[in-house]
């Protein structure tokens, strides 16, 4: 039997035949020591490992269409040359319509067909993820598959940024597009500190803000965790996990994306996602970005102490510059397979370029190695786990597992009593199944039944008045002795 099958039901002691002719009404108990059964619910079940290709994304980069130092065409060759497979131009309030359509620095038609055909890259192309803009006349929100731009004509004098970014969301999900907020670390009050204290990612009031918006738009498919060189995201990573605690058991899933913010060409490949997907595809793409079917790498992660300081000692900048540029040459953890045996409860992930795995749940890290058991950590998990891959030179982020629990059925006897006769020796006469089953009442046949003297005119149920005819269908809602009436002849 499985490990599932054996943990999950209650243990029942009682002999296969039982003969005698009651029962008292708690024959039986669950076994309060076993072990829980999850349901791992896995957004990497789809992926097809051994074929799908992992295609390299950066969804958030500016150009000189608002405060970037390139032009259009300079970012797409930067990225190109990087190893990008796909490019979201993401301006402030500025939605790029093709990188061929750009107002500055537009790349001419026929450079995008040899990059879409990866002429110099054996055939590897790049995706123009277009339609895109980061929103920014409130809280910044990257919007994707939508013609939209900062609709701030219904804006109230008084209106919150809660507000404006709900308008905001609701008009882009009116449009089909999707979004993820970004860099949250900006608004949560985190800079009032320096950046030296997690204190604002645990406020009460930014959870509610952020939860709020994403119970209310599911078209907001996540947020970022890492931006740019982790600077103003630090301590996101520690907002995900309370946004995860707070909405994972309503079943809200918020992905994870790392992404450059990038703005220069220096500050271009510091931060990216792996879509694992089985082409390279907007719809693909989309379909990715919505399922959680990637993870998220950064070379930078401040809290976990990599690469948070340049090699001279000196703070690392805010953004990638001139000084960070080695950070290109570094490796980067990488991950080639997740596997999930939901009948043992456990989660493997497989990859390379690491030095170990954490398992992260409620914020914490509660174990290390590839491979987590979710029963040997059950007092400490709740509703979701996920993984971290960390080297002295990167770190990758699953996404997160949720996690529900399978409650075992309950489970109800019923048993025969020949009131004063007999049964066939070795005749069965207490059963169990599950509460809620429709029974069909055994026949005198079917218990070899006889009592001299007598006619068998039915069962009494639980000492009732009424007579239940054999054969009849009975459906069981607690434990119930069935009581044979007889009439003397």
């Amino acid at each position: 039997m499985k490990k599932s099958m054996m943990k999950k039901f209650a243990a029942f002691t009682l002999a296969a035949v039982i003969t005698v002719s009651s029962f008292p009404g708690s024959v039986f108990a669950a076994n309060a020591g076993a072990e829980v059964d999850y349901i791992i619910n896995n957004p990497y079940e789809t992926v097809d490992w051994e074929s799908y290709d992992q295609y390299k994304a950066d969804f958030h980069a500016h150009s000189q269409n608002s405060d970037g130092r390139n032009l259009t065409s300079d970012m797409v060759e930067d990225h190109y040359n990087k190893g990008y497979d796909i490019l979201a131009m993401t301006d402030h309030n500025y939605t790029t319509r093709g990188w061929e359509n750009a107002n500055k620095g537009p790349v001419t038609p026929e450079r995008k067909a040899e990059i879409e055909a990866g002429v110099g890259r054996d055939g590897r192309g790049m995706l123009d993820f277009s339609y895109a803009n980061e929103q920014s006349r409130t809280d910044h929100i990257n919007t994707f598959m939508a013609d939209f731009n900062n609709d701030t004509s219904a804006w109230g004098a008084g209106w919150s940024s809660t507000q404006k970014m709900a308008h905001t969301l609701a008009q882009v999900e009116a449009l089909g597009g999707f979004s993820h907020i970004n860099h949250m670390g900006r608004y949560t009050g985190a800079s009032s500190s320096g950046y030296v204290s997690d204190a604002p990612s645990h406020d009460p009031a930014n959870i509610s803000k952020y939860s709020y918006l994403l119970r209310t738009y599911p078209s907001v498919v996540g947020m970022e965790v890492i931006n740019k060189i982790d600077n103003e995201s630090r301590f996101d990573r520690i907002l995900w996990d309370n946004l995860l605690m707070e909405l994972l058991p309503e079943g809200r899933q918020i992905w994870g994306f790392s992404n450059d913010d990038t703005h220069s060409l220096d500050a271009t490949g510091y931060s990216f996602n792996m879509m694992l997907m089985p082409e390279l595809t907007i719809d693909a793409t989309r379909a990715a970005m919505e399922n959680g079917t990637f993870y998220a790498v950064a070379r930078v992660s401040r809290v976990d102490g990599i690469n948070a300081t340049l090699p001279d000692g000196r703070n690392m900048p805010g953004s990638g510059n001139a000084s960070t540029l080695y950070l290109l040459d570094q490796s980067t953890p990488s991950i080639s397979n997740i596997s999930v045996n939901q009948d043992e409860n456990v989660i493997t992930v497989e990859g390379a370029d690491y030095d170990t795995v954490e398992w992260i749940a409620d914020g914490e890290v509660i174990a290390t190695g590839n491979t987590i058991d979710l029963n040997d950590y059950e007092d400490v998990i709740n509703s979701y786990v996920r993984a971290q891959l960390k080297s002295d030179t990167g770190i990758a982020f699953t996404q997160p597992f949720s996690l529900t629990v399978n409650e075992p059925p309950a489970m109800i006897a019923y048993s025969y009593s020949h009131n004063g006769g007999r049964f066939r020796r070795g005749t069965k006469s207490f059963f169990e199944t599950e509460e809620g089953t429709v029974i069909t009442l055994a026949t005198r046949s079917d218990l070899g039944m006889a009592k001299p003297g007598h006619k068998f005119l039915g069962w009494s149920a639980n000492g009732s008045d009424e007579i239940l005819e054999p054969g009849s269908q009975y459906t069981l809602e607690e434990y119930t002795q069935f009581t044979a009436v007889w009439k003397k002849l």
